[in-house]
């Protein structure tokens, strides 16, 4: 094992998800530049996913975790009969999208009963972990670095930019925080196409983590900027859906689960397999693996309860429509959030990530702000992040984190 970094530090951590390195410029963002050049700056390797938060504070991956959206339940690996509530119009997930307004623990409202109920659900949405930090403490038995610290660490989430100031200088003291802005990340869902837009949401980013910087060198605090990913402009739509339609297959011999960037699904019998399978492969701008070939990606399940077959879009490109997306849903959340107001106009997302690794979008980075520090290997992945932050304060990982540290005392 690994020693801890001798000379520890108070740790705040700066989380930034969708600050993607090919929008920095000194001219938008001169506090972030300047860290990164004065600073060692590792990159960080991710995995086909927008949700990757579990993997990033837990160390471990989705198989490992099990954050993976939705798994098949058993008894629905063959056909069965259909229900009375099966023929159930799909506008009746209408009233599901109100029941989500008042529990926000009903996830997937968009997605018709008929579907809904094949699945059990393993999300993590970040309205999650906003309503309850402790949420974050454990995931599947593994404890995340806010489970192994207990008290000695702190999370804190803002999706608004009007809040940085006042979030910037309250800052409670903790061993460890973990500080998530997720409005820039929100922004370019339904901005990223808007020059003007993001020339504002990268300023009052970097007018935040310039005061972080001052308060850490008042304080003593170790800063460490970190985002796991960026995104790409979003410059068309690949029509799964209706690929998966045209095969003319019942819906009883295959399931389906459709996100932006990636659909998953299972077949229950020969002729679904061999007749919308190819469909899936011809569409331009789209990948297809079994649920083996995504081992190379990090996504290492032992079976197919995940995923059978997995179809993942290009950069740039999103699956429409799909299970987030329902009409009346859209137009209120778009009323709703300001953030989001360009939906009701257009539903396509404006930006968007989770593709596969090798895209630029999907490249994370960490800045470690203390010159006692360089990175211990070239580039990094995103579960080395968890040992990283637990060294950076002296505490030993655990034995299920298989991480490695990404810095390391300099040499003196």
């Amino acid at each position: 094992m690994t020693a801890p970094i001798s000379k520890t530090k108070p740790l705040l951590v700066c989380y930034l998800p969708g600050l993607d390195q090919r929008r920095l410029s000194p001219e938008l963002t001169p506090n972030i530049c300047a860290a990164r050049d004065t600073f060692q700056t590792v990159e960080l390797e991710t995995i086909p996913s927008t949700e990757l938060v579990p993997s990033m504070i837990a160390g471990v991956l989705p198989h490992q975790h099990k954050v993976w959206q939705v798994s098949l339940r058993s008894e629905f690996r063959t056909p069965v009969p259909s229900s009375f509530l099966d023929r159930v119009p799909d506008l009746a997930t209408t009233v599901q999208c109100a029941h989500h307004f008042f529990d926000r623990a009903y996830d997937l409202a968009a997605v018709p009963y008929r579907r809904r109920r094949r699945f059990d659900l393993h999300r993590f949405k970040y309205t999650r972990r906003e309503a309850d930090p402790h949420s974050i403490r454990i995931f599947n038995g593994y404890q995340t670095i806010f489970g192994v610290l207990g008290e000695r660490a702190e999370y804190v989430f803002t999706k608004n930019f009007h809040d940085l100031d006042d979030l910037a200088t309250r800052l409670p003291q903790s061993d460890c925080l973990l500080s998530e802005m997720y409005a820039l990340d929100l922004t370019q869902h339904w901005h990223l196409d808007n020059a003007a837009v993001m020339e504002n949401a990268l300023r009052q980013t970097d007018r935040f983590v310039g005061k972080l910087i001052d308060g850490c060198k008042q304080t003593g605090k170790r800063l460490v900027l970190l985002s796991d990913h960026g995104q790409e402009l979003v410059t068309g739509t690949v029509p799964l859906m209706r690929a998966v339609g045209e095969a003319g297959i019942s819906r009883r011999e295959f399931t389906l689960f459709v996100e932006l960037a990636s659909a998953r699904l299972w077949f229950h019998t020969d002729r679904a397999r061999n007749a919308i399978l190819p469909r899936l492969k011809a569409l331009a701008h789209t990948s297809v693996f079994d649920w083996r070939e995504m081992h190379q990606f990090g996504v290492c399940f032992e079976d197919d309860s995940f995923g059978e077959f997995y179809a993942i879009a290009d950069a740039g490109k999103v699956f429409f429509p799909h299970d987030f997306y329902q009409p009346i849903g859209n137009a209120v959340l778009g009323l709703m959030d300001r953030h989001q107001r360009q939906r009701v106009m257009n539903p396509v997302h404006r930006g968007n990530h989770g593709y596969l690794p090798h895209f630029p979008s999907e490249r994370g980075w960490i800045t470690a702000m203390d010159d006692g520090l360089v990175p211990a290997n070239a580039g990094g992945h995103i579960i080395d992040i968890a040992p990283t932050l637990l060294g950076m304060i002296g505490v030993q990982a655990p034995d299920y984190m298989t991480g490695t540290r990404l810095f390391q005392p300099a040499p003196h």
